[in-house]
């Protein structure tokens, strides 16, 4: 997702599950009141003549409560330099660019996941007439770029619950 840096969807939908499910996503876990279904996987092969720096690409969204999940993992050929700043500059800056976007607000703020630096990305616009609000956390372990993101129809019970979602977010070591 991140040479397309973001899923920047504009669907909302809800499903509803009697039994939540737990769902690991290489490495990082999340918990999802609705499926998970692949959204997105690139893998970059010796052959391929490709002039950027990204070596695999994987994705994977959950569609609950009204809101869009997505869990992203784009891994850097070595030696890529990775200055997260950068990457959520990017971000911010390729959705304010989305075609029918207007009046585009955005604030980043320094947080932890699992003791490794992130950055949180608040993005709010009027798409389409209608107010969408996109919550993120980026962060990167080695050459490895994750974002976890939430889409949904601005409203303060969604908010709140995507502020919970991303202040739950856990990297797990690989065993």
């Amino acid at each position: 997702m991140f040479g397309k840096v973001l899923v920047f969807l504009l669907s909302f939908a809800t499903v509803a599950l009697s039994e939540p499910i737990d769902h690991t996503v290489h490495q990082v876990r999340l918990r999802c009141d609705g499926e998970f279904r692949s959204a997105t996987r690139y893998q970059r092969t010796a052959d391929t003549a490709v002039s950027n720096s990204v070596r695999a690409m994987s994705s994977d969204i959950c569609v609950a409560d009204g809101m869009e999940i997505t869990v992203a993992r784009t891994d850097y050929m070595p030696g890529t330099p990775m200055e997260l700043n950068n990457f959520v500059k990017q971000a911010a800056a390729a959705m304010g660019r989305r075609p029918g976007v207007a009046k585009p607000m955005q604030s980043t703020a320094w947080v932890t996941v699992s003791n490794l630096p992130a950055q949180r990305l608040s993005f709010s616009a009027q798409v389409e007439t209608k107010p969408l609000t996109v919550e993120s956390v980026y962060f990167l372990k080695e050459q490895t770029l994750w974002t976890i993101q939430i889409v949904f129809e601005t409203n303060e019970e969604r908010r709140k619950k995507a502020e919970q979602i991303l202040a739950s977010v856990r990297h797990q070591a690989t065993p």
